[in-house]
């Protein structure tokens, strides 16, 4: 087959919409934050969910690379187009106005820490309102927070968090339940026997791909993406990737199920 007639039959291809070897994707620029042991750029393959987006995207012929940022940067990056979606994006109403969301990926609890040695305990968030809780800079925090009027001090991140926890400058973190255990484990010799969980997990979130409604195909991408997903599904992949991710019990729905808004 010669040049020009291998042209013309992938023009004719996509405009009848079928795919061709000349078409199959594109090479796709994806940001996250890091979220150990989910997704960071220190970890093997830069994590498990990192992996999943990037296999999925493989396996309808395109190439995600991923690069790290704190998470105030990498949204606007999808915002404004720059960066054609973002890993691990939690589910808030707002964030439709620029991003398109994929199907869900991984869920992950939202649990309090505290020391060990602090005798707090609590059966209605109202009783924290004395202590001063560490939260993520620019992180979609759990809406009762907000609503109950607790105190809140932002961090740049959550190991910043621990650390300040571990100084006795905030009474408690809300962080997810995987990211304390592979954060406590890291430090262990500095935090050995110092954190414990107090309370059921306030919060459920999940993992979605966000592709930045700033890009034309960005329609095309999640559909190829949620494809990708499910075939991995299908045949043991996803299971196997994300088995590392043990989880704890919770009574708590999703928080993409009660579609509610975060607040500032």
């Amino acid at each position: 087959m010669d040049f020009k007639l291998l042209i013309n039959l992938s023009l004719v291809l996509l405009l009848l919409g079928l795919p061709s070897r000349s078409f199959a994707g594109r090479d796709l620029n994806l940001v996250a934050t890091n979220y150990p042991p989910f997704y960071a750029d220190s970890l093997p393959e830069q994590g498990g969910v990192a992996q999943v987006v990037k296999e999925a995207f493989k396996r309808q012929g395109y190439n995600a690379s991923v690069k790290f940022y704190p998470f105030a940067r990498a949204a606007l990056l999808v915002k404004t187009g720059q960066a054609d979606g973002i890993i691990g994006l939690w589910y808030r109403k707002e964030r439709e106005q620029w991003a398109h969301y994929s199907a869900p990926i991984q869920a992950v609890q939202i649990v309090f820490y505290k020391r060990k040695d602090n005798p707090l305990r609590f059966s209605q968030l109202s009783e924290l309102k004395p202590f001063t809780i560490g939260i993520g800079r620019g992180y979609a925090n759990p809406p009762e927070i907000a609503a109950t009027g607790l105190t809140t001090e932002e961090g740049n991140s959550d190991e910043m968090n621990l650390k300040k926890l571990f100084l006795k400058r905030i009474d408690l973190v809300l962080i997810g339940h995987n990211l304390a255990q592979y954060l406590i484990k890291k430090n262990q010799s500095e935090y050995a026997d110092t954190f414990e969980q107090v309370g059921d997990p306030i919060a459920t979130e999940v993992f979605h791909l966000g592709v930045s409604l700033a890009i034309t195909d960005q329609s095309t991408l999640i559909d190829e993406f949620n494809k990708g997903l499910e075939s991995m599904g299908q045949d043991g992949r996803l299971e196997a990737i994300l088995s590392q991710y043990p989880q704890i019990q919770s009574a708590v729905d999703p928080i993409e199920k009660i579609r509610t808004q975060a607040h500032p």
